[in-house]
């Protein structure tokens, strides 16, 4: 059995009744990896990008240098590689160095001995050149570019950085020579717009580090590196094909983290999301904003959705062309699919909060008051399942009536929390 990508679908409601001229409703696709009969797993290339700058050196109340918490992430995080698997390590903070080449690592005992030394070699710690720091990452994973590997370059910054427009035209580079790149931020100290325009334009993840829960870095580590070693699809893409009058507005992944997707139009009537790579057996979910027109009773075809991806092999496999249908009735709605509309939901809390983001950036607190109720209200409505964002929520109104400022780590923990879809808690 090859290894394959399942496609399930749903509409927002069973039917829809269009009164004007269009009307908006949603699709849920879900995509399901398989692994089963996949050929041996994915080779990885990693280079691991770190920050050793002076502030790397606080403890933040936790008797641990953030440096030395770092370090033993890494060094737990790298036992769940293969032996066949690189990594290389690169250093920076006022300049850069390459601590060590890409080593595979069955030469274990040699990469351990660099990562416990990483704060012993020649970097000057007075500044934050994050820029110098992934170019020699990319430089050496374009090295070793080959079919059926996976290469990536994880960057940890606790500051900001100079250079910043070149770390744009990295990311970019990244982007468009198929390396993957994670950034992550840690503490309260980088720069959050900047991280995340990294994250937006090579396709890649963002994760935000509370350096005061001293176990954080060593959750977000393990939690990456696990999901490198379970990837079986490279280049996963989404083609959407609607009927004439059908407008597919965009396409937002929501499960396991929110995000609207880039997507481009090759031609007419023809749509393609890039959804990067794919876990076998962890499952995807995504939300289709579309525009419906008016039609005559009855069922219809709407778009044709398609899934290609490749093993690894240099080859492109495909689900085939499957139908979205709506069935319309002039006699009003239908019944509304309840797990769509949660997802709609906690898509409508991460939209508020980017505006929330944008008001407190501009010292706007009335706004900032208006958009917290309005997402302490919206997590209300959801219950437990939001009950972080809920109470998130209420943190910003109340370091808002307090002292009239909402606090930078109040700020990314609300942001973090919005752009991750929360289950329902487990019954007693």
């Amino acid at each position: 059995m090859t290894a394959k990508i399942h496609v399930e679908r749903m509409m927002h409601r069973n039917s829809i009744a269009v009164t004007g001229e269009t009307a908006a409703s949603y699709a849920l696709v879900k995509l399901i990896p398989s692994g089963l009969g996949a050929p041996k797993a994915m080779g990885l290339d990693i280079a691991l990008v770190l920050d050793v700058s002076g502030s790397m050196y606080e403890e933040d109340g936790t008797g641990i240098s953030r440096l030395k918490r770092i370090q033993d992430a890494a060094a737990s995080a790298i036992a769940k590689l293969k032996p066949d698997d690189t990594l290389c390590i690169v250093a920076f903070a006022h300049n850069a160095l390459v601590l060590l080449p890409s080593t595979p690592l069955s030469e274990k005992d040699k990469i351990a001995d660099i990562i416990g030394k990483i704060d012993m070699f020649d970097v000057d710690p007075g500044g934050t050149a994050m820029n110098d720091g992934m170019r020699l990452a990319l430089d050496e994973i374009q090295k070793l570019s080959a079919p059926g590997r996976l290469a990536q370059v994880v960057v940890l910054t606790d500051g900001e950085t100079s250079g910043e427009t070149e770390c744009r035209q990295l990311a970019q580079r990244a982007h468009e020579t198929k390396i993957h790149l994670t950034l992550m931020g840690v503490g309260l100290d980088w720069k959050a717009s900047l991280i995340k325009d990294l994250a937006k334009l090579s396709e890649g993840k963002w994760y935000y580090i509370d350096v005061n829960q001293a176990s954080e870095a060593e959750r977000i580590f393990a939690e990456e590196f696990e999901t490198l070693a379970a990837t079986a699809f490279l280049d996963v893409e989404m083609h959407l094909r609607p009927m004439k009058d059908i407008r597919i507005k965009r396409v937002r992944q929501v499960v396991p983290e929110i995000k609207e997707l880039p997507a481009t139009e090759p031609e007419e009537r023809h749509m393609v999301a890039s959804l990067g790579t794919l876990q076998k057996d962890q499952s995807t979910r995504y939300v289709l904003d579309l525009s419906l027109p008016k039609r005559a009773d009855g069922k219809y075809v709407i778009a044709q959705l398609e899934v290609t991806y490749d093993l690894g092999t240099g080859t492109r496999e495909t689900s085939g062309a499957i139908p979205l249908e709506m069935t319309y009735t002039a006699a009003g709605h239908g019944y509304i699919n309840a797990e769509v509309a949660r997802h709609i939901d906690e898509v409508q809390i991460f939209e508020l909060n980017n505006k929330l983001q944008t008001a407190i950036a501009s010292d706007n607190k009335e706004e900032v008051q208006r958009v917290a109720e309005q997402i302490e209200k919206k997590g209300e409505i959801m219950g437990p399942r939001a009950a972080k964002k809920t109470m998130l929520a209420r943190q910003v109104l109340t370091e808002l009536n307090a002292g009239g400022r909402v606090s930078k780590k109040t700020q990314l923990a609300l942001e973090d929390s919005a752009r991750m879809a929360e289950e329902m808690p487990a019954a007693n």
